[in-house]
C-alpha cells in the first residue's frame, strides 16, 4: 500500500472524513462554532444522509444494474437557453473582453441594462436606485452565503419556513455560525407565511436567545433575518398583487424588529399566472432598505448549468458583497453579468421573446402537474377531456412492460398534501401517511419517511426527498417532495414503478 505523505497526513488530520471515499453527495459542512449543526438542521443532514449516501448500500442484484429513478432533483426541464441571454453570451466570448479581468461587483455595462429593469418591476429605493445596488454573484446559492456572513454573528438566527429548501438550511451554520430556526406553515393558512405567527416566532427566539446568552458574548444574539421565498420552495405559492396584504404583513413585522427580509425570487418567472407574477418586497419603498433580494437564472431560462446569480440590496450590503468578492475570488465572472442582462432588460426584443419563450415552458409545466395528477389519483381524476385523452396517450405510450390498467387506477394509499398544488415551479409534496406500519415482503415495516424510501429503493430504485428533509412541519405524516420537470416519459415510467411496487405493501 502506498505510503501517505505528511502532508496529506496533516490534511487528513484536520478533517478525517476526507480519507474515504463517499458515493453520492459531498459532505453537507459543519456548524463553523462547535461543529454540531442545531436540532432541527440535524434532521436535515440525516435525511439528506439517507437520500445522497445511505441509499446505495441497498442496491441488490435486481436493481444494481438500473438506472435510477431519482424523483428528488432540483433541477429544471431541459430546455434552450433564453435566446437573449444566449446572444449576451456569444456576443462576449466572440469579443476580445474576455482577457480583462472584470469588476468585483460584476460588469458595469450589465448592471445598468439590469436597473432599467429593477425599475420597470417596481423596485423602490428611499434615496435613486442604482447600479451600486445590484452585484453579481455565481448562484443565488452563493448569494445566500455571502449575505449570511456578513449579516449573521455566532448564535444569531436566520428564521425559514418549513418547509424549506433543505439544502439552504446548512449556509448559515456553517459559514457564520449563525443558527436556523423554523417558522412552521400550515394548512389553515393555505400554506401561506403568517404575519402574526411570524411576529411571535421571532419575539420566542429573541427572548430565548436573551436568555441564554444575554451580553455574555459582547453582544446579544437575535433573529436577523428571515428568508422570504416568492415563489415559495417548495411548495409553490405566491404573493402577488392578489394577496399583497400578507407580503406587506411580512415586511412590517421584520422591519418593526430590525429583522433583515432575504427576498428569494429565483422562481418568478415560472408563475403559472403570466398576469401575477410574484410581487417583490423591494417593490415597497419603505422596505427596500430592509430587503435583500437574490434571483439568477437557474430555474427559469435554461441557464442552471453557468450559475449566474444576483443580489439588490441597501448600497452598504453591496459594499460588504463586493468586499468579500473581492477578498475571495477578486471579482465576478462577467459571463454571469452578461446572461442576467439578456434576461433582465427592458427592450422591445426581451419582451416579444419573454413570452414566445415561457408561454410553452409554464403550459408544459401545468401538463406534467395534470399528468402527475391521473398517476396518483388516477385519470378519471382529470377534468379536461382534451388533457385526459393526452395523458392516457402518454401513459399507454411510456408505460410499457407495466400494468397499464393499474397506472391508470392510480397509487393506492398516496395522495397530493392537502392545499398544496403549486402556484409556480416544479414541485409537489405526495402524502404516503397511509402506508405509515405497512408490511413489505421482506419484512420490512413502513414506520416511517426513511424506511419508506428504503422500501422503493431495494425495490425500484426510487427516490424522492423526504419531509424530514425540508423541516416538513407535521413529523406524523409521511410526506415526499416530487419534481414534474423530468420528462414525460420518465414520469410515467417513474411513478408506475412507484405504483407496482406500493401495491405490494400489506
Amino acid at each position: 500500500m502506498q505510503s501517505i505523505p505528511d502532508s496529506l497526513k496533516r490534511v487528513i488530520e484536520k478533517n478525517p472524513i476526507l480519507e474515504h471515499p463517499v458515493r453520492g453527495l459531498p459532505n453537507l459542512g459543519e456548524n463553523l462554532v462547535d461543529g454540531h449543526f442545531s436540532k432541527e438542521v440535524s434532521k436535515i443532514y440525516d435525511a439528506f444522509g439517507l437520500y445522497g449516501n445511505d441509499l446505495y448500500a441497498l442496491e441488490n442484484e435486481r436493481i444494481k444494474n438500473i438506472s435510477s429513478r431519482s424523483l428528488g432533483g432540483g433541477s429544471p426541464m431541459r430546455t434552450p437557453a433564453f435566446p437573449l441571454c444566449k446572444e449576451e453570451l456569444i456576443k462576449i466570448i466572440d469579443s476580445d473582453e474576455l482577457s480583462d479581468y472584470p469588476m468585483a461587483a460584476g460588469d458595469e455595462e450589465s448592471r445598468i441594462t439590469i436597473l432599467e429593469y429593477l425599475k420597470q418591476e417596481g423596485f423602490k429605493s428611499n434615496s435613486e436606485l442604482s447600479k451600486d445596488n445590484i452585484i453579481f454573484t455565481v448562484s443565488s446559492t452563493h448569494a445566500f452565503n455571502i449575505i449570511s456572513s456578513i449579516i449573521a454573528r455566532p448564535h444569531d438566527v436566520i428564521l425559514m419556513t418549513g418547509p424549506n429548501y433543505g439544502l439552504f438550511t446548512f449556509v448559515p451554520e456553517r459559514i457564520s455560525g449563525a443558527t436556523v430556526e423554523i417558522l412552521p406553515l400550515s394548512e389553515e393558512d393555505n400554506w401561506y407565511v403568517n404575519p402574526q405567527k411570524l411576529s411571535k416566532r421571532i419575539d420566542e427566539i429573541n427572548l430565548n436567545l436573551k436568555d441564554k446568552y444575554g451580553e455574555s458574548l459582547g453582544y446579544t444574539p437575535k433573529v436577523v433575518a428571515f428568508l422570504n421565498e416568492n415563489p415559495h420552495n417548495p411548495l409553490g405559492k405566491v404573493m402577488n398583487e392578489n394577496n399583497k396584504e400578507i407580503l406587506e404583513g411580512i415586511g412590517n413585522v421584520c422591519l418593526s424588529k430590525g429583522v433583515f427580509v432575504i427576498d428569494d425570487l429565483i422562481y418568478r418567472d415560472l408563475t403559472y399566472d403570466r398576469d401575477n407574477l410574484a410581487k417583490p418586497m423591494a417593490s415597497y419603498e419603505k422596505f427596500f432598505d430592509n430587503t435583500i433580494t437574490i434571483t439568477g437564472l437557474s430555474k427559469s431560462y435554461g441557464l442552471a448549468s453557468i450559475r449566474s446569480g444576483m443580489i439588490v440590496a441597501n448600497e452598504i450590503i453591496i459594499r460588504a458583497i463586493r468586499n468579500r468578492i473581492f477578498q475571495t475570488m477578486d471579482s465576478s465572472p462577467v459571463l454571469q453579468g452578461r446572461a442576467l442582462a439578456g434576461a433582465f432588460n427592458v427592450s422591445e426584443r426581451r419582451k416579444k421573446e419573454y413570452d414566445n419563450y415561457f408561454n410553452p415552458i409554464i403550459a408544459e409545466y401545468k401538463y406534467r402537474l395534470e399528468l402527475l395528477k391521473a398517476l396518483i389519483n388516477g385519470i378519471d381524476f382529470i377534468e379536461d377531456s382534451n388533457v385526459k385523452v393526452q395523458i392516457e396517450s402518454d401513459i399507454r405510450n411510456y408505460g410499457f412492460g407495466y400494468n397499464i390498467s393499474q397506472i391508470l387506477d392510480g397509487i393506492q394509499n398516496v395522495d397530493f398534501v392537502n392545499g398544496t398544488l403549486p402556484d409556480s415551479g416544479f414541485f409537489e409534496m405526495l402524502d404516503f401517511t397511509q402506508l405509515k406500519n405497512k408490511v413489505a415482503e421482506n419484512g420490512r415495516i413502513i414506520s416511517d419517511e426513511k424506511e419508506l424510501l428504503k422500501y422503493m429503493y431495494e425495490q425500484e430504485k426510487i427516490k424522492l426527498i423526504l419531509g424530514q428533509s425540508i423541516s416538513w412541519p407535521n413529523e406524523e405524516q409521511l410526506i415526499g417532495r416530487v419534481t414534474t420537470a423530468l420528462p414525460r416519459e420518465d414520469l410515467v415510467e417513474h411513478f408506475s414503478a412507484m405504483n407496482k411496487c406500493l401495491r405490494k405493501l400489506r
